[in-house]
């Protein structure tokens, strides 16, 4: 179950990388993996206080972001082979005239999404990282903060 919607998502987050097609998957994963780094808090007692509970929503959308734009690279990275056969990394630029294309080599011009991309730890920092923007001292429905880790 996503906790925000597309609407949320363009009008209350000012979100431009989903589109109205795409929002439902990516939130409803962004969903998943904020329930798992809150401990099941936001599935179990859901912010009650509005602003918590905005603050939360605005973590599910930026973890959308984060979780689309990862997508984004991993399907450039494995796109880009040449006629050979040969793996050539990610696309670093493109002109247009005389059709010239750069592509990144050992991790040059390599951005988060992309490192996100290649590792599963790179992945969970980020949107950790992601998550304590947001919901650092954010209390769920019980009083406990969402990222507490303790007993």
């Amino acid at each position: 179950m996503a906790y925000a919607d597309f609407a949320f998502y363009q009008e209350r987050y000012f979100g431009d990388v989903l589109t109205e097609d795409n929002a439902t998957r990516w939130l409803s994963r962004a969903s998943d993996e904020l329930d798992a780094l809150t401990f099941g808090r936001l599935a179990s007692a859901f912010p009650t206080d509005e602003t918590h509970a905005e603050k939360a929503r605005k973590a599910v959308c930026a973890a959308a972001d984060a979780l689309f734009s990862v997508d984004a690279q991993r399907r450039a990275a494995s796109a880009q082979k040449a006629e050979d056969g040969q793996y050539r990394g990610a696309v670093a630029s493109v002109t247009s005239g005389k059709e010239s294309i750069s592509y990144a080599v050992n991790g040059n011009a390599a951005t988060v999404y992309a490192t996100a991309a290649a590792n599963p730890a790179a992945l969970t920092e980020l949107l950790y990282g992601i998550a304590v923007k947001y919901l650092s001292n954010v209390p769920d429905a019980n009083g406990v903060n969402l990222l507490y880790a303790g007993v």
